[in-house]
């Protein structure tokens, strides 16, 4: 009796903590992050590092990624448009092409990229995109025909509409990047987006590189936490060095946004630079798993 009585009480004692415990584990997921080079762009240092080294030539790595979560799939960016490589000039402009010079070949655009992991683009659950660039979200067009929701922050989303409805040519945001707009699925978000609802895929504003710029934070099934910053942070010497990007509308927000990486990074996140030429030559690419 007294045997059944300590076995009932400390089932009762036991119960609250795993309830507690039980969500927790109901978080945990396989989660896995995939590089992929979308190219390469053919630039100059000062474009990335304000005012350094100006002049001199810096070939800096496209990239996007695709993250697997259990059984499903995001893409966070797209990469170029296959459009670039068949005729930069008529599809970019001379200028921004005198700027940044696409190497692009047409299976990595993102459609054929994927293959190597055996998807294609009806199989995601979503894609979101860091902001308008050409070399961000340059093959969204590749998920016409899709229900595939894809997500900007409203500010990005405000610019971009601002830019296609008076037809401007010659940004960055690239006027046949978007020409199907309205045949896509489109989604605007504002402030922070648990894309899975148990904090393991999370994209939060970065603006300052555009107006609405986001970054995003994962949690890999290693335990590892690492944001990728997308064009928040271009290199480390942005951030080791306390130097501006080239490119951005806001300089003080910019540099909020790295004094906050530095930090991170201090505090033991894995931090990923979108154009870093040496970070990402030491990097496996899909169908290896990103190791940050």
């Amino acid at each position: 009796m007294k045997r059944e009585m300590h076995r009932t009480l400390i089932c009762a004692l036991l119960a609250p903590a795993f309830f507690l415990i039980a969500p927790v584990l109901a978080q945990v997921a396989d989660v896995k992050v995939y590089a992929f080079n979308a190219g390469t762009l053919k630039t100059q240092t000062q474009i990335m590092l304000k005012d350094t080294r100006v002049g001199t030539p810096m070939n800096i790595p496209v990239i996007f990624l695709v993250i697997k979560h259990g059984k499903e799939w995001v893409a966070f960016d797209t990469g170029c448009s296959a459009n670039a490589a068949k005729d930069p000039i008529g599809y970019w402009s001379e200028g921004i092409v005198k700027a940044c010079t696409p190497v692009l070949k047409p299976d990595q655009e993102f459609r054929e990229a994927i293959k190597i992991l055996g998807l294609k683009p009806s199989d995601f659950k979503a894609v979101v995109i860091s902001h308008g660039h050409l070399d961000h979200a340059g093959a969204i067009d590749n998920f016409l025909g899709t229900a595939v929701p894809i997500y900007f922050q409203k500010a990005e989303m405000a610019e971009i509409r601002e830019i296609v409805d008076a037809q401007i040519a010659g940004t960055t945001y690239i006027l046949g990047d978007f020409k199907h707009l309205n045949e896509l699925n489109i989604r605007e978000i504002e402030g922070p987006f648990d894309i899975f609802g148990d904090k393991s895929v999370i994209v939060f504003p970065t603006p300052g590189h555009t107006p609405g710029h986001q970054s995003l934070y994962v949690k890999l099934h290693t335990g590892k936490e690492l944001i990728y910053c997308a064009d928040a942070l271009y290199t480390f010497e942005n951030m080791d060095k306390f130097i501006a990007p080239g490119l951005v509308i806001d300089i003080p927000g910019a540099m909020l946004n790295i004094n906050w990486f530095k930090l991170q990074d201090l505090i033991g996140t894995k931090i990923v630079p979108s154009h870093d030429p040496e970070y990402w030559s030491t990097r496996a690419w899909a169908p290896s798993e990103l190791v940050p």
